[in-house]
């Protein structure tokens, strides 16, 4: 079971995105460059952002020219999610807990080209969440990660992923690419396709 998730509950994040000037992960256009790239997004795909916060990273996808949907478990930023990307669309927020709400009417098997997961793996129960965006993804649809790698953080203050389970990730699919977000390797990102190999 992953300890972190159970201490960061809903009730945790409506605090942390209630604060004034919170600040999460920024997202370059070197970024969302890489991802429109890598994963060979087109206008009219389908997409997810799981652990969406407040929908940055999902506006970014919609701008690309996906229909995408946003899910937090925490209401206070879906909320602020909402307000913040009201003129941006096609583009919709919903509050959801993936690890203790069934699964939402919308992502049926199949019915999605892309699920991104940008930094809140960590916070999931990965198999069980894996094995659902399995389900959701079309066949030629993939499933995109973006996490901090934990040994190459410097400062020990970030949430992140282990190499070996970054490494983890690929079991299973037909297909896995990672590249770096930044410079460093700090930051990487997993593009797997092909859930039904």
């Amino acid at each position: 079971m992953n300890t972190l998730r159970q201490h960061r509950s809903p009730a945790f994040w409506d605090t942390m995105y209630s604060a004034p000037n919170i600040n999460f992960a920024p997202i370059s256009r070197a970024e969302i460059g890489q991802f429109q790239d890598r994963v060979a997004v087109s206008a009219g795909q389908v997409a997810v952002d799981i652990g969406t916060g407040l929908g940055e990273w999902a506006c970014r996808m919609s701008r690309l020219g996906l229909t995408v949907t946003g899910y937090d478990y925490s209401s206070v930023a879906v909320e602020m999610a909402r307000r913040l990307h009201h003129n941006h669309g096609p583009l919709d927020f919903e509050v959801h807990d993936f690890d203790a709400d069934a699964i939402p009417t919308r992502l049926q098997p199949e019915s999605v080209d892309v699920v991104s997961c940008r930094h809140v793996l960590q916070f999931l129960e990965m198999p069980r969440f894996i094995a659902d965006a399995r389900r959701w993804l079309r066949k030629d649809g993939v499933l995109h990660i973006t996490t901090a790698v934990m040994e190459k953080m410097p400062d020990g203050r970030h949430v992140g992923l282990r190499e070996a389970e970054v490494r983890e990730l690929a079991r299973g699919w037909s297909e896995c690419h990672r590249y770096d977000v930044d410079p460093h390797g700090e930051i990487t990102a997993v593009v797997l396709r092909g859930p039904y190999a």
